[in-house]
């Protein structure tokens, strides 16, 4: 049985490798977790539309980067999962950071009794969601992940203009691969968009 074992072991050896190599240049799958509506809002339409406003528009930083760190999203792409309260999953693949923040914060407001949709036709008003940070990066022994986002809502030819503005910070210790990262970007993002007070859509 030691002979087999050690027969096996370079075999074994090679697949831990070539399994840490795959995860280095797989995209990042991120999750996003809702939470169910505390304010009631009237039940409505509105227009969703976001903006990526990013001054750096890497998803992945420097420092991560510079060790050959998420590879399969250097180029800004990722894998996206929605986890609805009643524990279902939708799940879409390669995804911009513009459409993550848009599925999300539209799932944020169906949660909310409101309908978003990219349209205007119907819409009582308008949500503009601002991507001001959208980025992961490692900081020491840590992958690092901030999330800044802006919500305007306005109704064209009025006046009143509404912002609000979340942000979040999330960190896991780094470890082989790209492991840690997605997890330390998703509950960033689900932070930041729960975050985001919607409450003023009454006003309209």
């Amino acid at each position: 049985m030691r002979q087999t074992f050690f027969k096996t072991l370079p075999a074994l050896l090679a697949l831990v490798i070539l399994t840490s190599c795959i995860g280095t240049s797989s995209r990042l799958n991120l999750t996003y977790n809702p939470i169910a509506g505390t304010t009631t809002i009237n039940h409505a339409t509105v227009q969703l539309v976001v903006v990526d406003g990013r001054q750096t528009p890497n998803l992945v930083g420097r420092t991560a980067q510079s060790q050959e760190l998420f590879k399969g999203s250097q180029g800004g792409m990722v894998d996206f999962m929605i986890t609805v309260p009643s524990g279902q999953t939708v799940s879409r693949s390669l995804m911009s950071v513009e459409q993550v923040v848009f599925e999300a914060v539209r799932e944020r407001l169906r949660l909310l009794g409101v309908a978003a949709n990219t349209g205007s036709s119907g819409a009582k008003c308008r949500v503009t969601v601002n991507i001001a940070d959208f980025v992961l990066d490692v900081s020491g022994s840590d992958v690092v992940a901030h999330v800044r986002l802006e919500a305007v809502m306005d109704r064209p030819g009025y006046e009143l203009v509404n912002r609000s503005w979340a942000e979040a910070d999330s960190s896991r210790r780094k470890l082989i691969g790209d492991m840690g990262g997605a997890d330390a970007l998703s509950e960033a993002l689900t932070m930041a968009v729960n975050r985001l007070n919607f409450a003023s859509l009454d006003q309209y």
